[in-house]
């Protein structure tokens, strides 16, 4: 199972990869750690977005895409560029796309917590909210 967790940032959708195989975990390389969206307000960079994305699931075989959701409203909501390219990855055609919130994370880590600290990853610390979502996703969805 490839997990690719994503963390949406302005105009970027973060992206980390996880790939689970007989219960132990990988972190393959990948080609980008970000994909970005010029404009959101145009529709034409909105389809490349959405394109490139379905290009990097297809290459890496990714079987979930788990985005980070953000709040709708208060002083952490987000951004509508963000909202904009959360819609073009859930529109995306034969992809199992998953929002996941900040207290399901949490339940989901406290159950099952991270066997290694973020530093032994490799990952960039921008990268560590999107891990984050992925591995909860993948504890989330396993009894271990």
């Amino acid at each position: 199972m490839v997990i690719c967790g994503v963390e949406l940032s302005g105009n970027d959708a973060i992206i980390s990869l996880l790939k689970v195989e007989a219960d132990i975990f990988h972190l393959p390389d990948c080609r980008v750690r970000r994909v970005t969206c010029q404009n959101p307000d145009k529709t034409e960079d909105l389809k490349y977005f959405q394109k490139t994305f379905a290009k990097l699931i297809q290459d890496y075989q990714i079987d979930n895409v788990v985005i980070r959701a953000r709040l709708k409203k208060g002083k952490f909501a987000g951004g509508a560029n963000g909202f904009k390219l959360e819609a073009a990855l859930q529109l995306m055609p034969n992809v199992a796309v998953s929002l996941m919130s900040a207290t399901e994370q949490k339940e989901n880590l406290k159950k099952y917590p991270l066997p290694i600290t973020f530093a032994e990853t490799g990952l960039k610390k921008f990268q560590e909210p999107a891990f984050m979502a992925a591995f909860s996703y993948y504890a989330g969805q396993h009894e271990w």
